[in-house]
């Protein structure tokens, strides 16, 4: 009994280690209430093209949630994603957001990177005009499958992560929670 017992709490443990983490910030300067419309970025290069529409399908679900409304001329917000299946990527990070990255100084200085690593998925939104970083989220652990080479088994693989991932990056849209 006590066997089944370690080992049950070994696969616990186990699993708590591989959950899906999320986390959110906003510009803390900007009200990001004031955004009704959005447009996705143009320069989304990807390896799997129904990985990219599942998330954009996912993310356009829940940001019509919270009133934003999807446009092809002026929008306010540009929305742009990045991930990671096979390989590490950079990204710029928000100089109000040091958290979100792995350089936690806390020093806004000029162009930054950082290492998205291994499955994550990061979900950007950017003010159109000043091409501010204004609200981001990201979630480790959604994108952990290394691509096999079919693209729509791949994309299946990773379609309730994604969507798990999105949904609870936007239950924090448009304040973070305070932890």
């Amino acid at each position: 009994m006590k066997l089944m017992v370690a080992i049950l709490m070994m696969f616990l443990g186990a699993l708590s280690v591989c959950a899906q983490k999320v986390s959110v910030g906003a510009d803390p300067g900007v009200d990001v209430t004031k955004y009704k419309t959005y447009a996705w970025s143009r320069d989304a290069p990807s390896t799997n093209p129904i990985v990219v529409e599942m998330v954009r399908t996912a993310v356009d679900d829940q940001l019509a949630t919270k009133g934003l409304r999807k446009v092809d001329v002026d929008p306010e917000l540009t929305v742009v994603i990045f991930g990671s299946q096979d390989s590490d990527i950079h990204v710029s990070n928000p100089s109000w957001s040091p958290s979100l990255n792995s350089i936690a100084t806390g020093v806004a200085v000029g162009s930054q990177s950082w290492l998205v690593t291994r499955g994550t998925l990061v979900v950007d939104m950017l003010d159109t005009k000043t091409k501010n970083s204004v609200w981001r989220g990201q979630a480790t652990q959604t994108l952990d499958r290394g691509p096999t080479g079919d693209r729509a088994k791949d994309a299946k693989t990773v379609e309730k992560p994604i969507k798990n991932a999105v949904k609870k990056m936007f239950k924090q849209f448009p304040h973070p929670s305070r932890k």
